[in-house]
């Protein structure tokens, strides 16, 4: 209210000052003006007015006045006009007072608002942050629990599935032991008088008596095999050292040379003596055995074979020469005694080989064999005493599918895996040879063995 009267004030004193000032400079012109009266000065002694000076008010024309008076209404005129505009400036101004006070608070409300929104928002993204957060710990800590139970239950499946396995591997074994117990038992009936004969000679009359103390040597000679049949060795040696012990060979290609110089020193080391019977055939370090056996038997119709140590070997060209050399190593120490025995020298053994076959593999049935030395009885009859059991029984298939793959038909003994190759030709694998200083002494001219 102060301003506005203020400024009412103000315009009022300019329109109350505007005819005065316009009097007071139309009085300050006349007393500029020389006199009318005042005689004229000669005209070359009267002093030139200044250019730009105002003239005097009497000597003006006619229209020079009026154009002067037109000028003074004219700056009445702009005072007025002036007074007018700030009148109506100060009339604005106090009616957008108000407004510009009403938006002043507005956006004092709005800032406030703003900032209040602003902190509010904030604090809801800190939470929201913060619930994100636990939300993920959370989500992390359910993912591992539920990764750390699947892991569980895919453990506990697997050996659910193994034990129902070998549960159903359990009860398919023991129902093959008690068919075989039945078998047995059914055998032990038709031949409920037949008993072992123990003879401390066992040829008698041409007929080979073979007792329970038997162990069978049959495939490949491997360090498996060795280890089976010298544990047995050392088994029937405690039970007794008076009756013989049987190695009997159904067929053997030969095999491992340490396998089988472990075997020679077995039987070699044995109390009670070690009888090999060859019924097939038996070739390369089979045959060294059964020719270096105490005693041996054969039929007529079985075929012994010998040849020189072959090997597989790999590598460069030195090494190829290092491994023949001990090959060669190996057969000397293996074959010299069986040279011995058959009344030659190694050379002379080596010769003889390859004058009755082109290839090196000398071979002789039964009565050859014997004519020379490579065994010491050819039999017509050979009685298996002990055998009170019919054929084994085939096993029977699982009652589970295996969720893993089978693995190869592997033999009883020697360990060597039955395998097809892919070809769809069947082959043998013999096991890795553990001994780096080992070789193979087999004969397979079909190339049905195959080293690991």
């Amino acid at each position: 209210m102060h301003l506005r009267t203020s400024l009412r004030v103000l315009a009022l004193a300019v329109l109350t000052a505007a005819p005065v000032f316009a009097q007071q400079t139309k009085a300050k012109t006349k007393a500029a003006a020389p006199a009318a009266d005042a005689p004229a000065a000669p005209a070359a002694a009267a002093p030139v007015a200044p250019q730009g000076a105002p003239a005097q008010r009497d000597e003006l024309t006619p229209e020079q006045k009026a154009a002067l008076k037109e000028a003074e209404r004219m700056r009445v005129e702009k005072a007025r006009i002036d007074a007018e505009l700030a009148l109506a400036e100060a009339k604005r101004a106090e009616e957008l007072a108000p407004l510009n006070a009403e938006v002043a608070r507005l956006t004092a409300e709005r800032s406030l608002r703003l900032a209040k929104a602003s902190a509010e928002a904030a604090a809801l993204e800190d939470e929201r942050a913060k619930l994100e957060r636990q939300a993920g710990l959370e989500a992390a800590r359910s993912s591992a629990r539920l990764a750390e139970r699947s892991n569980k239950i895919r453990e506990l499946e697997a050996e659910a599935k193994q034990l129902q396995l070998e549960a159903a591997n359990t009860v398919a074994r023991l129902s093959n032991e008690i068919q075989r117990f039945q078998k047995e038992d059914e055998a032990r009936k038709v031949a409920s008088k037949a008993k072992p004969k123990y003879l401390k000679d066992p040829l008698v009359d041409g007929v080979l008596y073979i007792s329970d103390r038997r162990i069978a040597f049959n495939g490949a000679v491997t360090e498996q095999l060795a280890d089976y049949v010298c544990t047995r060795i050392a088994f029937y040696n405690n039970q007794s050292s008076e009756f013989p012990i049987f190695i009997v060979v159904d067929n053997s290609p030969g095999g491992s040379v340490a396998a089988g110089y472990q075997i020679q020193k077995a039987m070699a080391a044995s109390k009670a003596p070690v009888h090999v019977v060859v019924k097939g055939f038996a070739a390369s370090m089979t045959a060294v055995i059964c020719t270096l056996a105490e005693r041996s038997y054969c039929y007529p119709n079985t075929i012994l074979l010998h040849h020189q140590a072959s090997n597989v070997v790999r590598g460069n060209m030195t090494v190829l020469k290092e491994q023949i050399d001990f090959t060669n190593q190996w057969f000397d120490r293996l074959a010299t005694p069986v040279a011995k025995k058959m009344g030659l020298s190694l050379q002379d053994f080596v010769k003889q080989m390859y004058a009755n076959d082109s290839t090196g593999d000398w071979q002789a049935f039964g009565d050859k064999a014997k004519e020379l030395k490579w065994v010491d009885n050819v039999v017509e009859r050979i009685e298996e005493t002990a055998v009170l059991d019919l054929l084994p029984v085939p096993p029977a298939p699982s009652a589970l599918p295996s969720p893993l793959p089978q693995p190869p038909t592997r033999t009883e003994i020697s360990g060597v895996t039955t395998r097809v190759d892919d070809k769809g030709r069947p082959y043998f694998e013999l096991p890795a040879l553990a001994n780096p200083f080992d070789a193979w002494w087999l004969y397979d001219p079909q190339g049905l063995y195959r080293a690991r």
